[in-house]
């Protein structure tokens, strides 16, 4: 709660205009998705229906990337908490951690579809994302990434403990703090890198993607959110009645 505390000298009396900020939340569906193969740095998948991250059994490293797009927030919001939920379909079994860090390179998506499990990748097409480049001309060139493997925060903004066949959920204060950043800075809106455990093989897993078949279930962004007006117009006027019926008083005494 914040108050705006208005003095009249002449009246001699105060006026406070208390606001309260109400919390407000959004569900934001993903809008871009990818994921990029280690072992075949021209392998692309930007429209397929999965995601992919973790280690294979052979070794190899995939690697996915998220993208909400926040400008439908009321401007000024201030975000309060975040959380990302998505959806493992497939994995080894038991626990295993996996973790969002911010991108920090712009990045695109082409109309790659690796078929089936999509565990492997197909050639990339115009603005495909893979190993080497954020951004693909589709003839095995383009814009690189800043590092091989894609540009990210080195530290996690959240981290999950996940099984398979389950809603999965990362929230923290980081999070929050990067959309954030982004709802000031749209341009900066990278969206997050989806990491899974890369210490050991057999860690890889599979999940709905933004374009996930009819019944999956994309993944979502959850905001909460509130606004903290300024005094309005009508609240500074009533404000001024206030004060001037006090003066009257005063007067007439």
């Amino acid at each position: 709660m914040k108050q705006f505390v208005f003095h009249s000298i002449l009246a001699g009396t105060t006026c406070a205009i208390v606001t309260s900020a109400h919390a407000a939340f959004v569900t934001l569906a993903a809008t871009q998705s990818a994921t990029i193969y280690s072992e075949d740095t021209n392998a692309a998948n930007g429209s397929g229906q999965y995601v992919l991250a973790g280690r294979t059994n052979q070794g190899y490293t995939r690697r996915s990337i998220l993208r909400f797009d926040l400008s439908d927030l009321p401007e000024g919001a201030v975000l309060l908490s975040a959380r990302v939920s998505l959806v493992v379909l497939q994995g080894n079994g038991g626990v295993r951690p996996m973790s969002l860090h911010a991108a920090t390179q712009q990045w695109t998506t082409g109309a790659s579809d690796p078929s089936g499990t999509e565990s492997v990748g197909v050639a990339a097409l115009l603005g495909d994302c893979t190993w080497n480049w954020s951004s693909s001309d589709g003839a095995l060139a383009g814009t690189a990434w800043n590092k091989a493997g894609g540009s990210f925060a080195s530290i996690a903004s959240a981290t999950s403990s996940t099984t398979v066949t389950s809603l999965q959920n990362w929230e923290s204060a980081a999070l929050a703090a990067d959309a954030q950043a982004w709802l000031t800075n749209p341009t900066e809106n990278f969206g997050w890198f989806l990491l899974g455990d890369e210490s050991a093989i057999g860690t890889a897993r599979r999940l709905d993607s933004a374009n996930a078949a009819v019944g999956g279930y994309l993944p979502t962004l959850e905001l909460e959110y509130t606004l903290i007006p300024a005094p309005g117009a009508l609240a500074l006027l009533g404000c001024a009645g206030i004060m001037l019926a006090a003066r009257r008083r005063t007067n007439r005494s």
